[in-house]
């Protein structure tokens, strides 16, 4: 089902790639090609909080899910930027509904 009042953050997908220094190396992109600026919905996976976790210091994790486009389609090499900070993708996005197809779900974590 189509949640269209839920989209209420929005997103950029970025990729990253790198740029000729002219002398027949490359220098590493750092500002990132802008690839898709959308709507999404965005929570925060709950995780327990034993004593492990919090000694490993595991980053905090959040689920996105975007409607999909025609021409796009999410990959795990992007970075999303969300609130002026940049987060890897760590799952494959997934359709939601493969019957309606009309929803993209990924989790994304704070880049690190």
């Amino acid at each position: 089902m189509l949640r269209a009042g839920k989209y209420d953050q929005k997103i950029v997908f970025l990729t990253f790639g790198s740029i000729s220094n002219g002398a027949g190396g490359y220098i590493p992109d750092t500002e990132g090609a802008e690839v898709l600026s959308t709507f999404a919905r965005v929570m925060q996976i709950r995780q327990s909080w034993n004593i492990e976790q919090v000694q490993k210091g595991l980053p905090t994790t959040y689920r996105v899910g975007v409607q999909i486009r025609s021409g796009f389609e999410p990959a795990v090499n992007m970075v999303v930027r969300w609130k002026g900070q940049d987060y890897q993708m760590i799952t494959s996005p997934t359709v939601e509904d493969v019957r309606m197809g009309q929803e993209w779900v990924f989790d994304i974590t704070k880049n690190g």
